[in-house]
């Protein structure tokens, strides 16, 4: 039974853009918690990678990826557990990044779906000549057998993904369900 009104939920992943003066970074907003990639510039490319605790809404974990392929330990130690929520979000990214080895294998196994496949098909078939840089991000639960994540993608501009999390009390345990919300 829900016990509450919903948490929104905003992902924001930074296209990247040749520009002068500062380039702004990926974003992540639960709530009233603004949260972005530590220790990062802007217009770096990279996959940020944040896993969010379902039971208070806490950020566990807060990584980056920049050869898109290593899956950082401190991420890692979550797979498998339905505890936990990952965001996989890119910044500025560009082909080098792409999904590959360990982290697609995480992102697969955790919810990825259409939206992974695509960015796979277009780099396999066109290739990275032409469409080199691109935004995507994955909003799934870390729970490897539950259904497909909320997924946005696009190779020619920024995306965001809104959802929510709906806090539900079972057993006087509060928990968080996420859903997706807005378009």
């Amino acid at each position: 039974m829900s016990n509450g009104t919903i948490v929104p939920a905003t992902a924001f992943s930074m296209y990247y853009i040749n520009v002068d003066g500062g380039v702004p970074l990926s974003e992540l907003v639960i709530g009233d918690q603004s949260y972005t990639p530590e220790g990062q510039e802007g217009g770096s490319s990279f996959f940020w990678l944040v896993v969010v605790d379902l039971n208070n809404l806490n950020v566990v974990a807060n990584d980056v990826s920049t050869d898109g392929s290593t899956v950082p330990s401190d991420i890692a130690q979550y797979a498998g557990n339905p505890q936990y929520f990952l965001y996989a979000i890119s910044n500025s990214a560009w082909a080098n990044v792409a999904p590959s080895g360990d982290l697609y294998a995480l992102l697969q196994k955790v919810g990825a779906g259409t939206g992974l496949a695509f960015l796979e098909q277009v780099y396999s078939q066109i290739g990275t000549g032409f469409l080199s840089s691109f935004s995507y991000i994955l909003a799934a639960t870390m729970d490897t057998s539950d259904a497909p994540g909320f997924e946005a993608v696009s190779f020619s501009e920024l995306q965001l993904l809104t959802m929510g999390f709906l806090p539900i009390e079972v057993d006087g345990q509060t928990t968080y369900a996420p859903v997706q919300s807005g378009s």
